[in-house]
């Protein structure tokens, strides 16, 4: 497939103008600066509480930070939108960002695009549209190399793009703030929370990496996602679209942790939330709770409605929900779930063949000598291994009926939730009666593939 753009950088001007005529006047093409207010228009209308709301004020201030040139993510030239040429005014019926980011997987690299804001103008809707988006952000992403597309969004929807849920997506505990508990009147607060600074970007990067430790797929927050959340919040609009970064620290001022927090409405949601080892979360929490509450009423305004509730979402799993007494009436949401799409499934597989060769060596076919048969029915992928090592991995078409090699089946789409630790071997064959393993197979999938917690942060 021959990509329809080029990119110097990760948030650069494309080189190569895509320009496609869908017809009625509507032009497929990717944005310039000159597009903030067109796009960020769309935006606010789609995504509006109702039908006779107002802009969603929050997303299209969002659109117009993605625009300005110094977002970590994206640039001016990363949404992909469809004109109406024939309008009396520059308007557009549909669009969709690409955001760069970088996940590892166990600790191996892997470029990531993905697609979201994805908005259709309901008098334009069922022309395929947003399919015509999905291609072309595609395109591009083969052209960057990038191996996995990821997408938050709406259920069912965006499998029929070639993506499957594969990675957990929130998973949170929500307390009351009145049930939390007040300060002692004169006590001092053993623990605070602060502002972060440019300074504190080191210590910020080294807990986030040791705190994910044991995640299998992680997101991948280098300085310069740090640095501009930390100054975004200093501008004049900062309310609407940003992060608040706060240090954890002790009443001597030693560093303990890190919260990445967000107000939406009258819930405040904690987004990240880490800490140094050895820190007693028991010990930490009384404070924590209340600089949070806090945190969440700082800038509110008399029309504002209070913060009623504070949303930890930190996932299926943190080490802080285990601190969370019963008299706050914790209340547990599991995680949805990020959808996945790997349009080149060998090119990933040779890509994380260093782990791959580890788990088979830590297994009980370690060393193992010869093929391994992914088999999706319609295609396949075979591994080939040697003395344990990874030697080859290819496509090839239907298994044929009598290949004797061991071989895993699944069903399309339903293997990247094996490849990306979201369900075990056994899980996938009672949710799919059509997953099925013979010979050898079941022993090397469930060490090549096994189960394993992720922890993904959605900027």
């Amino acid at each position: 497939m021959t990509s329809t753009v080029r990119t110097d950088d990760t948030t650069g001007d494309p080189t190569g103008d895509l320009r496609r005529d869908l017809g009625d006047g509507l032009v497929l093409r990717w944005s310039t600066p000159a597009d903030t207010d067109a796009i960020a228009d769309l935006a606010g209308a789609v995504f509006r509480d109702n039908d006779d709301g107002p802009p969603n004020a929050f997303l299209m201030n969002m659109v117009r930070r993605h625009m300005r040139g110094d977002h970590p993510l994206l640039g001016p030239h990363d949404y992909i939108v469809v004109e109406d040429t024939r309008a009396d005014r520059k308007r557009f019926v549909a669009c969709a960002c690409y955001q760069h980011e970088e996940w590892t997987y166990d600790g191996v690299s892997l470029p990531v695009g993905r697609p979201e804001i994805v908005a259709a103008d309901p008098d334009y809707r069922r022309r395929g549209l947003v399919r015509t988006l999905f291609g072309a952000i595609h395109d591009r992403c083969e052209h960057d190399g990038k191996l996995v597309q990821s997408i938050t969004g709406i259920p069912n929807f965006y499998r029929q793009f070639g993506y499957e849920y594969a990675v957990d997506l929130g998973g949170s505990v929500t307390v009351p703030v009145s049930l939390l508990p007040k300060a002692k009147d004169g006590e001092a607060e053993p623990y605070r929370l602060r502002k972060a600074t440019r300074e504190d970007v080191p210590a910020l990067i080294a807990c986030y990496e040791q705190s994910q430790r044991g995640s299998l797929v992680v997101s991948r927050l280098d300085e310069r996602f740090w640095t501009y959340n930390i100054d975004a919040e200093n501008e004049p609009d900062a309310m609407l679209g940003f992060v608040r970064v706060r240090i954890v620290e002790s009443g001597t001022g030693e560093f303990c942790g890190l919260v990445v927090a967000q107000g939406s409405g009258t819930h405040f949601r904690v987004a990240l939330m880490e800490f140094t080892p050895g820190t007693n979360l028991a010990r930490i929490r009384p404070s924590l709770v209340r600089a949070l509450v806090n945190l969440s009423a700082d800038k509110l305004t008399p029309d504002d409605e209070p913060i009623t509730r504070l949303v930890f979402e930190l996932g299926r799993d943190h080490p802080f929900y285990q601190v969370i007494p019963h008299e706050y009436e914790p209340r547990q949401q599991p995680p949805y779930a990020w959808y996945v799409r790997v349009p080149d499934l060998p090119a990933v597989l040779r890509r994380i063949a260093p782990v791959l060769e580890r788990r088979l060596a830590e297994s009980s076919v370690a060393g193992y000598d010869g093929d391994l048969l992914l088999d999706f029915y319609r295609t396949a992928v075979r591994l080939t291994f040697t003395d344990g090592r990874l030697g080859d991995v290819r496509d090839q078409g239907p298994a044929g009926r009598h290949d004797r090699t061991p071989r895993a089946g699944f069903p399309p789409l339903v293997f990247l939730r094996s490849l990306f630790g979201h369900a075990s071997l056994d899980e996938l064959r009672t949710a799919y009666p059509d997953v099925g393993t013979g010979g050898e197979a079941g022993p090397l999938v469930n060490a090549l593939f096994p189960k394993r917690p992720s922890r993904l942060f959605a900027p």
